[in-house]
């Protein structure tokens, strides 16, 4: 039930699965807080804080 309900996730915001195994690349080596941090930096940067 798990995978199909994300799959029909996916599906919903035009993702696959394929897009989840690159996000997951990109995150690699990196800590939660770390990635945190560059969330809440790039929101900066883009209303000019």
């Amino acid at each position: 039930d798990l995978w199909f309900h994300s799959m029909i996730a996916l599906a919903h915001y035009d993702l696959s699965p394929a897009d989840v195994v690159a996000e997951l690349s990109r995150r690699e080596g990196l800590s939660g807080l770390e990635e945190k941090a560059l969330r809440k930096a790039k929101q900066r940067e883009k209303t000019g804080e």
